[in-house]
């Protein structure tokens, strides 16, 4: 039985830490924590009671390598980049977004 996967995923120079590990038997649940620099910044659980009255080992190793991998490319895409959080301005109106605009205008200018 695999108890679980480690990789580190480089972004942007900036190294994170996928942690993928099956809590066992007595606690089916399979747990994905992304790590940068030892903060977590995620994280993905997922139960799988139903595998273990099966005793599909297989499908429960498959789980856990998906999730792992799901979790590498959710990364790889950006996703835990903290610095990448900016304002969405898709969402406003031509009006709102032009108010936006002189708004930020403004403020620069003083």
């Amino acid at each position: 039985m695999i108890t679980g996967f480690n990789t580190d995923v480089k972004y942007k120079g900036v190294v994170y830490h996928v942690q993928t590990e099956d809590k066992g038997t007595a606690n089916p649940l399979i747990e994905t924590l992304i790590y940068k620099g030892g903060e977590i910044l995620g994280s993905r659980r997922l139960p799988y009671a139903d595998l273990v009255t099966r005793g599909d080992e297989a499908a429960i190793t498959k789980l856990m390598e998906d999730q792992h991998k799901g979790m590498i490319m959710e990364v790889k895409r950006g996703r835990f980049d903290l610095a990448n959080e900016r304002t969405v301005m898709e969402d406003l109106s031509l009006d709102d977004l032009v108010l936006a605009y002189l708004a930020a205008r403004a403020a620069s200018a003083r």
